[in-house]
């Protein structure tokens, strides 16, 4: 699992790194002020600390391949929905961290149906920003989960079985700003995407969500950057100044060496 892991934390990075790359060479040299204009409107860049705060609806699926792991239900899959709220914090410009806690949607009471009830997650989400119009992420980290399962088991008979779960995560996001549309607008984005939420021997749970994100923030990059200083400038230009009369000053010397006594 730790390699899993590590493979997907190197293929995530690595994706970031190619679309930044590829936002790059594409508006790199010919960019205008205009587009640096409605990157900053679009995506709030010269913020010092970045922060922000999402709900999502989970559309989720399980899909149970050891019966002997769920006391006996049939190998089957079952739906459930519960909203997904978030919070995260931008440690670098391509790389945030975010802390997940899920509110159920729907009761456990319809057979063929599964129940969140409850669920928490702690992700390391490598991001990129894709010609300034939206940004792709890849949250990787782990989740853990209370369920209840209603089902049958092989005998045919109904059951009701609550089982934990945790396990490691991992999806793909795409996150477009609305200022893409109006610049006038907040700092509101439209989410969407799909996560693997439980993966293992025994059974699988994956889904896909839709929902917004609100980004803010304070601060600002300026401030922190040293400002240059006044004095230096004139000390610079006045050294080749003073430097130059000294030819004329030595010119006078072979003159006097040559004087007849």
């Amino acid at each position: 699992m730790k390699k899993v892991l590590a493979s997907i934390l190197l293929l995530s990075a690595t994706a970031t790194v190619h679309a930044q790359g590829l936002m790059k060479s594409v508006g790199g040299g010919s960019s205008s002020s205009s587009d640096s204009q409605a990157s900053a409107d679009s995506f709030d860049d010269d913020r010092k600390y970045n922060f922000y705060v999402g709900a999502d609806l989970q559309n989720t699926k399980l899909s149970i391949s050891n019966s002997d792991s769920f006391s006996g239900l049939n190998s089957s899959s079952y739906d459930s929905k519960f909203w997904d709220v978030r919070a995260g914090y931008r440690l670098f410009k391509v790389v945030g961290v975010e802390v997940h806690y899920g509110v159920p949607d729907q009761d456990d009471g319809d057979p063929g149906r599964y129940k969140k009830r409850n669920y928490y997650g702690i992700f390391a989400v490598p991001t990129a920003n894709v010609f300034d119009l939206f940004e792709i992420g890849f949250p990787v980290g782990y989740t853990n989960s209370g369920i209840t399962v209603n089902g049958q088991t092989s005998a045919g008979t109904s059951a009701v079985v609550e089982k934990h779960l945790n396990s490691i995560a991992y999806g793909a996001n795409l996150e477009i700003p609305v200022r893409v549309l109006w610049r006038a607008l907040p700092d509101v984005r439209l989410t969407g995407g799909g996560m693997v939420y439980y993966q293992r021997s025994d059974a699988r749970e994956y889904g896909f969500h839709f929902g917004l994100r609100y980004d803010f923030g304070f601060g600002s990059t300026a401030e922190s950057a040293p400002a240059p200083s006044s004095d230096a400038a004139p000390a610079d230009t006045s050294a080749p100044a003073d430097a130059t009369p000294a030819p004329a000053d030595a010119a006078p010397a072979p003159a006097d060496a040559t004087a007849p006594k």
